[in-house]
């Protein structure tokens, strides 16, 4: 995976996506510079990577995250899978107690099996989206897998994602999700108001 910001970043957003590659398998930080959709195609192609993530900005913080899937040519472009929008990030620094996390070589997704539906289609988009897989069993998650992501309910929030190491301690960001758009389902799911408004402008 490649993971870079919009253009014009700030040094918060940037802080962000430094924790967010710390747990995505196999993800690398990419410079955005003046890169267009199309070099960033181009880069992934040439690095063989199988997603591209762009995090933009919102009133400084981060906002949306945009997840593309790179196509086979002939079409040779980067496809729309799903776009994550934020009501609001903690970073790993900000979060006591927290690890880091290094290398991460497997993401496991955990949602209880007794959560609503929109938190079950919340975890589904995220293991196609980060190349991971839905765990069920935390305690289970934990030994397999190098880093989980807990999705729950949140309490201003449609959901949170919290990444936790398999020593069970945080690490990376934790996400405060206002909702999400599976652009391979047609789900949409939202419950706060924050960077909602960004959900029909471009995500270049």
């Amino acid at each position: 995976m490649l993971v870079t910001t919009s253009h014009r970043p700030t040094q918060r957003v940037r802080s962000f996506v430094k924790d967010l590659v710390s747990v995505l398998p196999g993800a690398e930080r990419l410079t955005r510079g003046k890169a267009t959709l199309r070099d960033l195609y181009y880069e992934a192609a040439a690095r063989g990577a199988k997603r591209v993530i762009v995090v933009s900005v919102w009133k400084g913080n981060p906002g949306t995250v945009n997840v593309y899937q790179p196509l086979e040519p002939p079409e040779m472009e980067l496809r729309l899978m799903a776009r994550i929008l934020l009501r609001g990030v903690r970073l790993s620094r900000e979060t006591p107690g927290a690890q880091r996390a290094y290398g991460a070589r497997s993401l496991g997704v955990h949602v209880a099996p007794s959560a609503g539906q929109a938190l079950h289609s919340l975890a589904d988009l995220l293991s196609r989206a980060f190349l991971a897989r839905v765990a069920l069993d935390y305690e289970e998650a934990l030994a397999r897998f190098d880093v989980v992501a807990v999705v729950r309910e949140g309490s201003r929030s449609l959901a949170e994602v919290e990444f936790r190491c398999s020593t069970g301690r945080a690490c990376g960001p934790l996400l405060r999700i206002a909702g999400v758009v599976d652009y391979d389902t047609g789900v949409r799911l939202h419950k706060a108001e924050g960077a909602l408004g960004e959900a029909g402008q471009s995500p270049g």
